[in-house]
């Protein structure tokens, strides 16, 4: 029997909950599994196994080498085959140093200026559309603008938007990023509250199978590093892999400084998620509710905002340098973002004096006013009859400057009449790329009804959810059953065909010319013109059966 079948065979033995958890280890595309063949299939594709492999503990390693027995059917499936394993019998040794003063300062900057980057990505998001670039990235002009406005070097940013993925605050749709629901949660929450999440995310990243292990060796004074190379020793630790990533996060998160771990790090592996963060939180800088505006447009927040604050603030103000003590610009642009989302020119201006209790300067005042003059002037109507979109002003002169502006060639805006320039590419695309080179405009429906810019969609994950288990687990069963009854078409097709792929034998129950039932032990050779053609070694012949007299057929 073929490694797929066995290993479905396993697989369908276990029970559902043993499944789930199998699923929820090592699943990685939930949507592609049809049956328990499929989920065999993509168990043991090469890139799947080596992961998989690499990222087993020491025990599960010496247990798989030794060929023990295990109720894990992944894990009893390589052992019977007697993988050769090797590189971890004997504990490597790394130098540990000395352990310095000052960690835990270190580690609360660490992770305030973890989540301060994730904020900036996050507002950055709301204002600006940021292309997927890959599987996984970003593209370079997004990762320096961001670079430039955190002070951070570009290879941290990379870091931090990988971490901030991962906690599924960002997700990639329709070529581009967008916010998640979670992110919504993240700008409304505290310092406490967002460390709570990025906390879980990097111990679910660790698995809850090594988390006492490795708790055990920081306890026994290994720091981060070489334990979990220790616990770990096929992982290859890259920028890319599970544990290597998990490292990268530890270090951005205040778990580990220089690969010392702190306090909190054991207590998040084996106690509380929320005492940890408690721990780690009082490390973090205070906030403040206070901000100074100045008559050069520009603000400055002389430290780190609350949360309440800083989102107030961050309606109607763009970025200019973000860190402990933060600058911010209000322009055009942030003060027409705020109107689009809903708020007034006087909610704005009372956030303003509230905030640094003081009347404000002339040249604010004026801004304001301006901005609420022009807001509206341009207007941008998704076309559904030719999926692009269309630009309308009450002013001929502001379409021909924006249909001769040379920055706005490659969106191929047209005139149509007066009134309005066509483009073929969508209102959202259209949107951003004026707002790309200074120009304010804003989203409408056909009503006339302004779209607000700031959306969030729902959490899309690569890691199943616990939904998504059971209803594959429910789908895995129905197949199953399904294809034991052979009571269909497709479902006897299906076991034709993967018993040729994988070169196994079908118990095939026919119709002969007789009209009388037969049953018959086949190689399946091929299927084609509604017939199959199988071997029948008993008779040392070759069969041709049509499918419509095909009645069942097992997999054996």
């Amino acid at each position: 029997m073929s490694e797929v079948l066995d290993l479905a065979e396993r697989l369908r033995a276990v029970s559902d909950d043993e499944l789930a958890h199998i699923l929820r280890a090592r699943l990685t595309n939930p949507s592609a599994i049809r049956d328990f063949f499929d989920l065999a299939e993509q168990l043991l594709q090469p890139r799947n196994m080596e992961n998989w492999v690499s990222s087993l503990s020491r025990d599960a390693l010496e247990k798989l080498s030794a060929g023990s027995q295990s109720n894990d059917p992944l894990i009893q499936f390589l052992s019977n085959r007697k993988v050769a394993l090797s590189g971890f019998a004997q504990e490597p040794g790394y130098a540990q140093g000395e352990r310095p003063s000052g960690l835990e300062a270190s580690a609360g900057i660490h992770a305030f200026e973890a989540t301060l980057v994730i904020t900036e990505l996050i507002y950055e998001l709301e204002q600006r559309m940021m292309r997927e670039m890959g599987k996984s990235g970003i593209g370079l002009p997004d990762v320096k603008r961001l670079a430039a406005l955190t002070g951070k070097d570009l290879d941290y940013v990379r870091s931090v938007f990988d971490l901030a993925r991962a906690a599924d605050l960002v997700t990639p749709k329709e070529e581009r990023w967008r916010l998640t629901s979670r992110a919504a949660d993240w700008s409304a929450s505290g310092i406490q509250a967002r460390l709570q999440l990025l906390a879980t995310t990097w111990r679910e990243l660790l698995g809850s199978y090594a988390t006492k292990s490795i708790a055990d060796r920081l306890t026994k004074g290994e720091n981060l590093e070489a334990a979990l190379r220790s616990e770990f020793p096929l992982e290859k630790f890259t920028e890319t892999s599970r544990y290597g990533r998990a490292l990268a996060f530890a270090e951005l998160l205040g778990f580990s400084v220089n690969g010392f771990s702190l306090p909190w790090t054991t207590e998040l592996l084996t106690g509380s998620s929320e005492k940890a963060v408690g721990l780690l939180a009082a490390h973090v800088p205070a906030p403040t509710d206070r901000i100074i505006v100045q008559a050069d447009l520009s603000i400055i927040a002389p430290g780190p905002l609350s949360a309440g604050v800083e989102r107030s603030l961050r309606a109607f103000v763009e970025t200019e340098q973000s860190s402990l003590a933060s600058r911010y610009r209000i322009t055009p642009l942030s003060v027409s973002h705020a109107l689009e989302s809903g708020l007034n020119i006087d909610q704005v201006r009372e956030t303003l004096e509230n905030l640094s209790g003081a009347k404000l300067p002339q040249p604010v005042e004026y801004l304001l006013n301006d901005a609420l003059k022009r807001f509206g002037r341009i207007r941008i109507i998704d076309d559904e009859s030719t999926g692009g979109c269309q630009i309308r002003a009450g002013e001929p002169t502001l379409l021909t400057e924006l249909a001769n502006d040379t920055r706005l060639r490659p969106y191929a805006l047209l005139r149509l009449d007066s009134e309005t320039l066509g483009s073929r590419f969508s209102g959202e695309i259209v949107y951003y790329g004026l707002r790309e080179v200074g120009i304010s405009a804003i989203r409408t429906d056909k009503n006339g009804e302004v779209l607000s810019p700031a959306r969030f969609v729902p959490i899309e994950t690569d890691s199943p959810t616990s939904d998504s288990i059971g209803e594959l687990i429910a789908r895995l069963r129905e197949t199953d059953a399904r294809l034991g009854s052979s009571a269909d078409d497709d479902s006897i097709l299906r076991q034709i065909t993967l018993a040729i792929k994988t070169k196994a034998k079908l118990e095939v129950t026919f119709v002969g010319q007789d009209a009388e039932e037969r049953v018959l032990l086949l190689e399946p050779t091929g299927v084609a013109n509604g017939r199959m053609r199988a071997r029948d070694r008993k008779a040392d012949i070759e069969r041709t059966l049509p499918l419509s007299n095909i009645t069942a057929v097992r997999l054996v």
